[in-house]
């Protein structure tokens, strides 16, 4: 049951969203490649802050006009000393330090201030030379329930405005508009079409199917089986078979298996002799290839084989083989490749493959290895071949199917970045991470960033397999 409190808030913030469409504040972010300094997102303050190694205060860079923070007397060059009475912890540009420092803090306060019946933020701000006291009023909303990330009322509202919002900004062809031309829509589409079918809404199965529409038109119709030295790179074929298969699952509906049997097909055909893959047919690297490649694949293949697709036992265990090697003995995660096995950036790589064997229920002792080496680096979520997107929305939920405690654990750690991303007119806003994002930019930050914590919030519900379900023909129901 959801108290009556938090339901007085929940229609609250359903009127406020609807007040604002679809236009949230987009954030002014600066890609720090170096990672010389941290832009981010302030929530309903509709504002970006700005942190460096060593800060406690955060610096506003851009203030969203008429928004909260607006409306409240802050301006850009302030620096945010306090919140709510309290000086935030030192901000570290070390990945596994994750959320540390002022976004934990005022992330958190956000979602407990806008909670109360007059929502007031409190901060003490730096000004040239002079220190002021601001009053802050907020747009309400309830808390992050106390069973958080399972049965929210919160959760569920915010997962909801996203997927109506991606709904609003979908284009006519099917696709969302990316950061970059090429292939970029393809990806990130479907990954948008994925949180479509995970928020579970029936008028929402149009939008689905257009997304299909255009991955199929526009990539696995390229797809020549005679020749896979043609058709998509192997991340685009990679994400749309995943998003084919979970919508067979979801819904029953076979039309688009051929579609879902060529992309797998086709990343089949792209497994070298000794187990690598590359971005497309060629193996880069002076052949040593990149396993996120192979973690993809995996993920996909397992999806599809529960749709009835049939993949050669041998292609599964080469490609298995090379990930294995690519493990780092350090840390139980999944390296770069078989030729560089360190590296920090894990969670993608090592959550795509951690799925795809929750999904086939194989493996039981790597899939563990894999999900306990992800909830021991949990800071390093956002941190993913240059994009911060694939880093959490594989990363994450891969610890669940092995590990619910942990999951919640971590879950509740990135609750703060749930919330500085939530934007007053309801859906998300685009939160990367402390270093390069231009992945996530060739992508297209509004539409991944509302896809990202969309599937992050949607993991609880285990609807999709691979987030842990196990029902079938499961939407709308």
């Amino acid at each position: 049951m959801i108290p009556r409190t938090s339901l007085r808030l929940l229609a609250l913030a359903l009127a406020s969203a609807s007040l604002h469409g679809a236009n949230p504040y987009q954030p002014k972010l600066t890609n720090s490649k170096d990672g010389a300094f941290h832009d981010f997102p302030l929530g309903v303050l509709s504002a970006t802050g700005r942190l460096a190694d060593g800060d406690t205060s955060i610096l506003i860079k851009d203030v969203g006009r008429n928004g909260a923070a607006h409306k409240g007397g802050l301006q850009v060059g302030d620096r945010i000393l306090t919140i709510e009475g309290d000086t935030p912890n030192t901000f570290s540009k070390n990945t596994d330090t994750g959320l540390a420092g002022p976004q934990d803090l005022l992330g958190r306060t956000l979602d407990k201030v806008c909670a109360k019946k007059k929502p007031r933020l409190h901060l003490k701000v730096r000004r040239d030379e002079s220190d002021l006291e601001l009053t802050i009023p907020l747009p309400p909303s309830p808390p992050f329930a106390d069973s958080f990330p399972a049965q929210c009322g919160k959760s569920r509202t915010y997962l909801r405005a996203i997927a109506d919002h991606l709904v609003e900004i979908q284009r006519p062809d099917g696709s969302w508009r990316p950061g970059v031309g090429g292939d970029a829509d393809v990806y990130m589409g479907a990954f948008c079409g994925l949180t479509l079918l995970a928020a579970d809404h029936k008028p929402h199965l149009p939008s689905i199917r257009k997304a299909i529409g255009f991955l199929n038109k526009k990539s696995t119709a390229t797809i020549n089986p005679e020749d896979p030295k043609t058709g998509p790179k192997n991340w685009q074929a990679a994400t749309t078979a995943m998003l084919l298969a979970e919508y067979q699952l979801a819904t029953g509906d076979k039309t688009y298996f051929p579609d879902l049997e060529k992309n797998c097909s086709l990343l089949a055909e792209r497994v070298s002799g000794n187990g690598t893959m590359g971005h497309h047919y060629a193996i880069p690297y002076n052949g040593g290839g990149l396993v996120i490649i192979n973690t993809q694949a995996h993920l996909a293949w397992a999806l599809a084989q529960k749709c009835g697709y049939k993949l050669d036992a041998d292609v599964w265990n080469r490609s298995l083989k090379e990930v294995r090697k690519a493990i780092d003995k350090k840390t139980g995660a999944i390296g770069y490749s078989s030729r560089a096995t360190w590296s920090p950036d894990i969670s993608a790589r090592t959550g795509a493959m951690a799925l795809a064997l929750a999904v086939t229920g194989e493996e039981t002792a790597l899939a563990q290895q894999l999900s306990s080496a992800l909830a021991a680096h949990d800071g390093r979520m956002r941190h993913a071949h240059a994009m911060s997107s694939i880093g959490l929305i594989y990363g994450i939920p891969a610890i669940q199917p092995t590990q619910p405690e942990a999951y919640r654990e971590v879950m509740h750690n990135w609750l703060p970045y749930l919330e500085l991303c939530r934007s007053a007119a309801g859906p998300a806003t685009y939160f990367g991470g402390k270093r390069n994002i231009g992945g996530d930019q060739y992508l297209g930050l509004h539409p991944i960033g509302n896809s990202m914590v969309g599937l992050l919030l949607a993991s609880s519900e285990r609807k999709l397999w691979m987030h842990g379900g196990k029902q079938r023909d499961w939407f709308g129901k």
